[in-house]
């Protein structure tokens, strides 16, 4: 049985799903007195240089930033001027050290960390030695009405000795678990560059984190990692990125470990992987997505089985994978598929998968529109889940080993139009999805 938590996250998550919205601004610079710069005028922001950062790229900045923080109020900014404020932790060598941490019971809410655009850079210094974090929110009682934005955050990657591949932290920006189920975390990050992390660009493990107009690249692991799988909170609200792009990270663009997660309109593109899910997800969706040219898969669900106890639900809808080297979309185990329109395009051509979208394990799809056209390597759709699929239409075209592999028997597909001409295909994929130039931090009017 479903708990009451659960349900409400479930609707909390679908409610999020079908509006296409939150709570967040469609367009926040207007009214914002703020948009164009501080008015230095203003006592209720704090620039860092007051405190004493030189902001030169060659001193360390960590105690004023950190004297700065300790000293704004309800309502204040903390003003980060272009140029490079470099932070460091205390201990370079301490499992977990962190440059600048905030942490709720000691913060007051709504405040803003801001800068003046991308020239605006907190950049971690080199040396940490072991598990690091650059910038962290601990919520602990809860945390409301915190904004991040127009800032680079620069984790130095290339100057941090500790191994991505083994190291948990190494994170530009993260969000940890609050510390109890009555705790609030309301925290958005908009036009923030996060680069070169030595593990993740972004990290929620708390339902109710915005990433808005965001760019993640350059990370050891994940452009957002996001997992709120039985973590506290009082309807776990999701996790949502929106209008970002997540490229030449090593792992994953997007990676849904865990909890609820809404994204839309995002392009992750020339990652390892595009994005995942796993057996930790209750829920998750995927709306205006494009995942191209990353190394393996664009979409996937791999064969772990669940630990939630449930199937998942996962939504996708005008989500396009092209050019992945492996196959466009894995449709896998515990988990139940609601398609409105995907579109599969010229992936494969490693010949690691088995085609353009393949359907395993014990998933079931229901959908309203499959796309697939030219697989490099494989068929349009192969089907090797023990359970049955229905897919409405089915769009076929130029796929090597023709539209079907597998047990199709399972597959009840309403109507097959097959032989698009060449010259439609690209439009017909496409659709309403952005490109790159179109999300992303700075993109916004």
């Amino acid at each position: 049985m479903v708990s009451r938590r659960r349900a409400l996250a479930l609707f909390s998550l679908s409610a999020a799903a079908l509006a296409g919205c939150n709570e967040i601004d469609d367009d926040p610079d207007d009214d914002d007195p703020d948009a164009d710069g501080p008015d230095a005028s203003d006592d209720t922001v704090l620039d860092v240089r007051d405190f004493g950062a030189a902001v030169d790229g060659t001193t360390d900045d960590t105690q004023a930033v950190r004297d700065a923080i300790d000293a704004v109020e309800t309502g204040g900014t903390v003003y980060f001027p272009p140029g490079t404020t470099l932070v460091s932790a205390d201990d370079k060598t301490a499992e977990g050290a962190k440059a600048i941490e905030v942490r709720g019971n000691d913060f007051p809410d709504d405040v803003t960390f801001r800068g003046d655009g991308e020239e605006s850079v907190v950049k971690l210094a080199g040396g940490h030695e072991d598990n690091h974090g650059l910038f962290s929110w601990k919520p602990e009682d809860g945390i409301s009405g915190h904004v991040v934005r127009d800032l680079t955050v620069d984790g130095n990657r290339h100057e941090q000795p500790a191994d991505p591949e083994n190291s948990d932290n190494g994170l530009n920006l993260g969000v940890s678990e609050a510390g109890n189920d009555d705790a609030t975390v309301d925290i958005t990050f908009r036009d923030v560059w996060s680069v070169d992390a030595n593990t993740e660009c972004f990290t929620f493990l708390q339902g109710g984190c915005v990433a808005d107009r965001c760019t993640a690249s350059g990370a050891g692991k994940h452009g957002f990692g996001i997992d709120t799988y039985d973590n506290v909170g009082p309807v776990l609200p999701p996790v949502v990125v929106r209008n970002s792009h997540a490229y030449d990270c090593d792992i994953y663009g997007i990676d849904c470990s865990g909890g609820t997660t809404l994204v839309e309109d995002c392009v992750l593109e020339n990652n390892g992987w595009g994005t995942k899910t796993t057996g930790q997800v209750f829920e998750a969706t995927f709306r205006r997505v494009r995942l191209a040219n990353n190394d393996k898969v664009g979409y996937m669900r791999n064969d772990t089985p669940t630990e939630t106890g449930e199937t998942a639900r996962v939504q996708l809808d005008h989500v396009v994978c092209h050019s992945n080297s492996g196959q466009g979309f894995r449709l896998g185990r515990d988990t139940e598929f609601i398609i409105g329109t995907i579109t599969a395009l010229g992936n494969n051509a490693t010949g690691d998968g088995s085609g353009n979208i393949s359907i395993m394990d014990n998933a079931t799809v229901t959908a309203d529109e499959v796309r697939s056209f030219n697989a490099e390597v494989g068929a349009g759709i192969h089907y090797w889940s023990t359970e049955s699929s229905t897919i409405s239409r089915y769009v076929n075209f130029g796929n090597r080993d023709g539209p079907f592999h597998g047990e199709i028997e399972k597959l009840v597909v309403q109507a097959i139009d097959v032989d698009v001409p060449n010259d439609i295909v690209d439009s017909i994929a496409t659709g309403p999805v952005p490109n790159a130039d179109e999300v992303g931090a700075g993109t916004g009017d």
